[in-house]
This record gives structure tokens, C-alpha cells and sequence, in this order.
């Protein structure tokens, strides 16, 4: 018996205190003891009476958990605080015979009607008992029965699929590629109406209430659309907004995709009226310090790709990865390690009435566990599904304090999007890089959760085999061969081959302080990094071993022998079929995209910005298409010292530091902060407070309105430049 249910048993005795009036022997042989089996609900509502009974004759104590008690064949108790209660029952029935009962009890807030939206990869139509799904390498979405459990047809949409959303007849699915909107008739399948919604809209949820749907774009609006296609409202909430979670009240937030030194940021919006949306204040989840341990590490929740309510609409829970740009063997004196440099983490803010600000609450760190890429709340609340991307692991934690009740292991690659059956009781998980869903059922929790289906979302894979298998390896942190503790991937920097704009201390590698650099458009093409310390992407096998403490994809006779074990050294290609593998994906990410200021910076503006670049000497490092003169000659990068070096700048394998390797300008828009240590914020500051000397071009003449012509061009440049 548990220590808690001793304590109950114990109470319920000295409760009933009456004395027991004298027995028959005889007669109790005869007469069956009483029953303390207590009838009840499974859940109570915090603060609102539940009602337990026993069906039993006789005297009858009640305790439940809270230090409260009653008498009573029937008892009724309004719990005031939520999580799991015990409660007691002691029957004493007319022959003085005793008998004991116990029963847990789930105490919840009472889910709202309606439930609270949120934008995913994945949602459930229950009305017609289907599953939509994204699949963004194909350009489609997926239709799926769920019963039976299978692939109902795939549907082609926009350029890149991200997310979707389910109201009454509409499904309504983001297209980050073309910029657009796709509405499709829930019933048919038919497309219905095309919405320019901004540059690349990443995120979509439906009204709670009905009526619209809610997109967030890339660039920094919220477009509220209504299920014919017409626009309602638009607003501009800053840069990145990502994760949509929007409440019965009208309350919306917004996530930050990325974020800063300082912390994650989620902003409140009131969308009472879609036709008329006002931005609130940001919040600001702060950064965490002094928690560096084998269990924890300090820093800022990062990459805040989805925003998951909770059913009463008042929580809202933030999957993220937490990146440790704390510590570090410049900024702390103590160097990282492959257990604080990240880990899965979740964030929770509280909201408010509409456009308040909503509170900073709640954090909860997982042990060896990697980016928290998705969640799901249980229908009541009381259970909360978490997506591990690169573990492959679905850990299900309690719906309040997030310890952890249970886990799946082996989901699939890189599982992206949850979504629960109705009745809570399956759980469909989006192994996005395994091109299935797979469908677990989730009743119980007595053992690991069997699976029940996995269901494919394509047709035809539309990677080459060698870029696909070289993404999943990408992706992959339960590899021990990748990581030590299932913490790191190479997506713990690059989620989606992009830059995660944080500054690292990569001293104890010989570096220094080291903002990320973008993968996209780039395809892999060496020199790497800012100081040209690799030349190939087959290199990443340092990192892999050094700071993510990984076995390393070349056996170690092969990676020490003729002096691959040095980044400079003898190539690393065709040595490993997954180091291979990998490089094939690098060199696939050959794309910048289409920048938002071409639709915003007029003609005029950019083409005097041209000019300017020209007459500042810009071309001189950052030439030709390419806007770079990166490249080995003689053996030796070519580097170049702009002013920028400092004291936290660190060495180049492991001797003096004489300059840095040119990077490209193109997709400057989506790359802040800049410079090689983060040190300039915005296009503007890298043009003016860190180069006051015209150590990086002759800009110190230039007047302000120069300044934003030339801010315009470099900010304009992408694949059509």
C-alpha cells in the first residue's frame, strides 16, 4: 500500500469514532460484508461540486485528499486545485463490519465550448472521420480514414505545405513556397479559393467560433481570411510569427519563430473581430541561468514553432528547443558540453482577456531528449503529448506539472505534428520524414502504447534517395554515431536548413563567438563556416564528435589516418555513405527564397541603394552573382579583416585570427543578427555603429536617407537578384 493511501486509510479510521454495536457470528456467515466501492466521475471541475457514492447500507466516512471530509451514503466536494485526488470511503454497516475503498479522481478545469484552435501539421475532421496532413517535400496534404485507418487519396495545394486548419466545410492549408492560402472543400476534396496571404505563410488556425481563419506570414502579418477567400483584416505583429493558439474569447497569440540573447517572445493579439484585429503587448519568456547540470542548461527556448492551448483556453503551452547561449568558455569561463549546449524544453504563458499580455508562467527542461517539435493536449487536459524530433520519441507528461507519465519510443523520423482521435483515445503522431502517420492507441497507459496503424502520405517520394536519407540524417539525434545523449542533430542549429540567429561561444573549439550562418541557398559550397575552417561538408564529422559528443560516422582508423582527423586535411568524401549522405542534403538547400522587401522597398530605392553599394567599394569582397569572393586559392581561404575582430573573436584552428570568410548577401532579410558575432542587430547598425572607420566599405558619408537606399538593396537580394 502507498504511503499516501496508508495516511487516507488511517484518516477514514480514527473518522469513524461510533462504537460498533455487538455482531452475530452466525449472521455475518449469512449476510454478505459491505460494499465501499466507490460510483463516481472520472474528472471533476476545479472549483465545481463532483458527487461520489456508495451503494452500501450503513455508516460511511468520506476523505478527499484536500483535508476535507464528509458523512453520508452520497457525498458532493468542489476541489480547489487541480492534478489527481485520492478519496476515501469507509463503510460501517449495521453489524459494526468495516470495509474500505479508494479511487482516484482527475481534477480539471472544464474545457471550453468551443475548444480552443491551434495551428499544426496535422489535424483531425471529426465530423467526417479524417486526418489531414501536410507533406511539404510534395506540395500535397494527405486525406486519412480513421476507419478504417488508411490513406483515403493526396491532394495537390501550393509550393511547400506547412500547416492547416479544419472549420465547418473549409480546410484551409498554409503554402510557404508560393506565398499562398489554399482553401479546399472539406467534404470533396475540391479546391475552392487561392489567398495571397503575405510572404510565406508558415501558420494557420481556424476561429474557434467560426467564421475565419488566421495566417501568419513570415514577414510579419496576421491576415485574418474568411472561408470564401476574402480577406478580412491584416495586421503587422513583427518579425517571424509562427505558432498560432487562439481562445473562445477571442484571445490570439503569435510566436516568435526565433529567438534572442535576451529570450523568446510571444505577442497577444484581440481578434474579437476579425474584421478588425489590434495588436497587443509582447511578452518576453527571459532567459534562464545557473541551471547548467547532466539534467539542465541554461538558456532561451528557441525555434517556437507551435503554440498548443490547453482545452479551457487559459494555458498555452510553447515546444521548443532551449539553446544554451549563456555559457561558454569566453562568456562563463566554462566551456559546453554535449549535455548544456541544448535540449527539448516547453514554455507556458497564461493568457488574459483579449490583446492583454500574456504571462510568463512555466518552464520544464527533458533529459536526453532533443528539439520539442510538436504537442497535443488530452480532451480533459490532464495529459500532455510531446513530440522529441530528432529522439523519435512522443514523451506524455502530466497535463499541469509536465512530469513525465509515459513515452513512445520509435515514432518515426522526425515526427512534426500530433493530433487526438475525438475521444482522446488515439494518438495520430506525423513522422514527417518517414512520409507516414502512425497511429497509436492511447487508453492506456498500463504498458507502452501499441501501435495500430502506420499509414504513408505519399504516393511518390519526391527526393532523390541519397538527399532524403542524407535530411533524415540531418534530423536524426537518437543516432548514438550523431550525438552521445540524443540532445544534438545538425537541425539543433539549422531546423529546416536555416540559422536559428543565435550567437554561440564556440571557443573551447577553437573559435570564438559565433553567430549561425543560414544553410539555404548556400548548397554547401566550400570554404565553411566563418573562418573557412572546413572545406567540405564531410568535415561536420568534427562537430560531430567534439561538441556533440557523437561516435562519429567514420570508423576511427579511417578518420585518423592521413590526417583526416585535422578539418583541412585529407577529404572525407566517398569514406562514409552517410556523411555522404548528409553532404547530398547540404548541397540540395540551393534555394534563398523570394524576399518580402520586393514587395515593400519601391524600384527607385533599390536601384539607388545599387549604385551606393557600388560607390562604397561593397563589390570589392561581396562580387559577382554570388555576392561573395569566398573561395581557396593556393590552398588558403581568402579572408579579410573588416573592423569587426574583438576580444571574444576568438582563433582559427587553433592559431591567430587575421580575418573572416566573405558570406554571400543574398537572403540578407531573413538572417539578422549580422556580422560574425551577432554584434550588429539590424542592416543599418552593420552600415553605421560597427563601421564608423569605413573598415567595411566607405559608408561613414553617407546621409540617413542613403543609408535606408542601400539597407533596401541589400535587403532585397534572393534568387532573382
Amino acid at each position: 500500500m502507498s504511503r499516501s493511501l496508508v495516511g487516507i486509510v488511517a484518516a477514514l479510521a480514527v473518522a469513524c469514532t461510533d462504537p460498533a454495536p455487538p455482531t452475530d457470528a452466525g449472521a455475518d456467515a449469512d449476510t454478505p460484508p459491505p460494499d465501499a466501492t466507490i460510483d463516481g466521475p472520472a474528472y471533476a471541475f476545479v472549483r465545481e461540486e463532483a458527487c461520489f457514492s456508495v451503494a452500501s447500507d450503513g455508516a460511511v466516512e468520506w476523505v478527499f485528499g484536500d483535508g476535507a471530509t464528509a458523512t453520508g451514503r452520497e457525498a458532493c466536494h468542489a476541489f480547489e486545485i487541480v492534478g489527481v485526488r485520492t478519496i476515501g470511503a469507509v463503510v460501517v454497516d449495521a453489524r459494526g463490519r468495516r470495509a474500505e475503498a479508494t479511487r482516484s479522481v482527475s481534477v480539471v478545469p472544464r474545457p471550453s465550448d468551443p475548444a480552443p484552435t491551434s495551428s499544426s501539421s496535422i489535424a483531425v475532421d471529426a465530423a467526417r472521420g479524417r486526418v489531414w496532413v501536410v507533406n511539404p517535400d510534395a506540395d500535397t496534404v494527405a486525406v486519412l480514414s480513421i476507419e478504417p485507418l488508411a490513406l483515403v487519396t493526396e491532394v495537390t495545394v501550393g509550393e511547400h505545405p506547412r500547416a492547416l486548419a479544419i472549420a465547418g466545410a473549409r480546410v484551409a492549408v498554409a503554402c510557404q513556397g508560393d506565398d499562398t492560402l489554399r482553401l479546399l472543400d472539406a467534404e470533396t476534396l475540391e479546391p475552392r479559393s487561392t489567398v495571397a496571404a503575405g510572404s510565406e505563410p508558415w501558420a494557420v488556425l481556424a476561429d474557434p467560433r467560426g467564421g475565419a481563419f488566421f495566417v501568419a506570414s513570415r514577414a510579419g502579418t496576421v491576415t485574418s481570411v474568411d472561408p470564401d477567400g476574402a480577406i478580412l483584416d491584416a495586421l503587422a505583429v513583427g518579425p517571424e510569427p509562427r505558432g498560432l493558439a487562439m481562445n473562445a474569447d477571442g484571445a490570439l497569440i503569435a510566436t516568435r519563430w526565433r529567438s534572442d540573447e535576451a529570450g523568446a517572445r510571444v505577442v497577444s493579439i484581440d481578434a474579437r473581430d476579425p474584421r478588425a484585429l489590434a495588436l497587443g503587448p509582447e511578452t518576453v519568456l527571459a532567459r534562464q541561468e545557473g541551471l547548467d547540470s547532466d539534467t539542465d542548461n541554461d538558456g532561451v527556448l528557441s525555434f517556437l514553432g507551435q503554440a498548443v492551448p490547453s482545452p479551457d483556453g487559459r494555458r498555452v503551452v510553447l515546444p521548443a528547443l532551449k539553446a544554451n547561449v549563456v555559457a561558454g568558455a569566453f562568456r562563463t569561463g566554462l566551456p559546453l558540453t554535449s549535455q548544456t549546449t541544448a535540449r527539448a524544453a516547453l514554455g507556458e504563458v497564461l493568457l488574459g482577456a483579449p490583446g492583454a499580455e500574456a504571462r510568463d508562467s512555466f518552464r520544464h527542461s527533458f533529459d536526453d531528449l532533443d528539439f520539442a517539435s510538436a504537442a497535443v493536449y488530452a480532451p480533459m487536459g490532464d495529459r500532455l503529448f510531446v513530440a522529441m524530433q530528432g529522439a523519435q520519441t512522443v514523451v506524455v507528461v502530466d497535463g499541469f506539472d509536465f512530469f513525465t507519465v509515459a513515452s513512445i519510443d520509435a515514432v518515426g523520423e522526425a515526427p512534426q505534428g500530433l493530433a487526438l482521435s475525438p475521444d482522446g483515445s488515439m494518438l495520430f503522431v506525423q513522422a514527417f520524414l518517414s512520409r507516414t502517420v502512425r497511429v497509436y492507441d492511447v487508453s492506456s497507459f498500463a504498458t507502452e502504447p501499441p501501435l495500430l496503424a502506420e499509414i504513408p502520405t505519399l504516393a511518390a517520394e519526391p527526393l532523390e534517395a541519397m538527399v532524403l536519407e542524407g535530411k533524415r540524417i540531418f534530423y536524426r539525434s537518437r543516432d548514438p554515431r550523431m550525438s552521445r545523449t540524443r540532445y544534438l542533430s545538425c537541425a539543433t542549429c539549422h531546423l529546416d536548413g536555416e540559422g536559428d540567429g543565435l550567437v554561440w561561444d564556440f571557443t573551447q573549439r577553437g573559435e570564438g563567438l559565433r553567430n549561425t550562418i543560414e544553410l539555404r541557398g548556400r548548397a554547401g559550397r566550400a570554404p565553411l563556416h566563418w573562418t573557412a575552417n572546413f572545406d567540405e561538408v564531410q568535415d561536420f564529422e568534427h562537430d560531430i564528435r567534439g561538441g556533440q559528443g557523437g561516435e562519429g560516422f567514420l570508423p576511427d582508423d579511417v578518420f585518423h589516418a592521413m590526417m583526416r582527423d585535422e578539418t583541412l586535411g585529407g577529404p572525407k568524401a566517398g569514406l562514409s555513405p552517410e556523411l555522404d549522405a548528409l553532404a547530398a542534403y547540404v548541397a540540395s538547400l540551393d534555394r534563398f527564397g523570394t524576399s518580402p522587401y520586393r514587395a515593400i522597398d519601391d524600384d527607385a530605392a533599390r536601384a539607388r541603394g545599387a549604385a551606393l553599394f557600388e560607390g562604397a567599394g561593397c563589390p570589392t569582397c561581396h562580387a559577382g552573382e554570388a555576392y561573395t569572393d569566398s573561395a581557396f586559392v593556393g590552398g588558403e581561404p581568402v579572408l579579410h579583416d573588416v573592423g569587426t575582430l574583438g576580444a571574444g573573436s576568438g582563433s582559427r584552428l587553433g592559431g591567430p585570427l587575421t580575418g573572416l570568410d566573405t558570406p554571400t548577401l543574398r537572403g540578407l532579410w531573413r538572417t539578422a543578427p549580422y556580422l560574425h558575432d551577432g554584434s550588429a542587430p539590424t542592416l543599418r547598425e552593420v552600415l553605421t555603429t560597427r563601421n564608423a572607420a569605413d573598415t567595411h566599405g566607405v559608408t561613414s558619408s553617407l546621409t540617413d536617407a542613403e543609408i535606408d537606399d542601400l539597407v533596401a538593396f541589400l535587403r532585397s537580394l534572393d534568387d532573382g537578384a
